[in-house]
């Protein structure tokens, strides 16, 4: 579920560590242009941690305005409802273009997380994200 998440947000920045070989990097899919500038004005986030999401790098203590970021992208990307649902079937489909749809099934299954607001929820499913890239890259 987020692996796209992530990708969901690696989205933004973050995206240009999470291609697999032979398929697209999320910064390169079209629907991404634009979203990092208005997500970066909208959320106040950093320019330190907006260059760690960039980077890929998990942040371990993020503050409120990197998660927010994390949840714009992920609203923009219509795969994160402003309740901040995730759309399991919209993020398996956005995810299979970034690897192997059993893959893209089998993440969105293990990180369905839910916190107890939209941006904590957003950089839950994101940092999972993170964790099973780490795991199976």
């Amino acid at each position: 579920m987020v692996r796209v998440l992530i990708v969901f947000v690696a989205l933004l920045t973050f995206a240009g560590p999470l291609a697999v070989r032979g398929q697209q990097e999320l910064s390169d899919l079209p629907e991404v242009k634009g979203y990092k500038l208005h997500c970066i004005e909208s959320s106040g986030i950093t320019e330190s941690s907006a260059k760690k999401l960039a980077a890929g790098e998990s942040i371990k203590e993020p503050d409120q305005p990197t998660k927010c970021f994390v949840q714009c992208f992920f609203q923009k990307l219509r795969l994160m409802d402003e309740k901040g649902v995730v759309l399991k079937d919209k993020l398996e489909v956005f995810l299979t273009k970034l690897m192997d749809a059993d893959k893209a099934k089998d993440y969105v299954q293990q990180c369905d997380l839910r916190r107890t607001n939209p941006c904590d929820t957003a950089y839950a499913v994101y940092d999972c994200y993170l964790g099973k890239k780490a795991k199976l890259f």
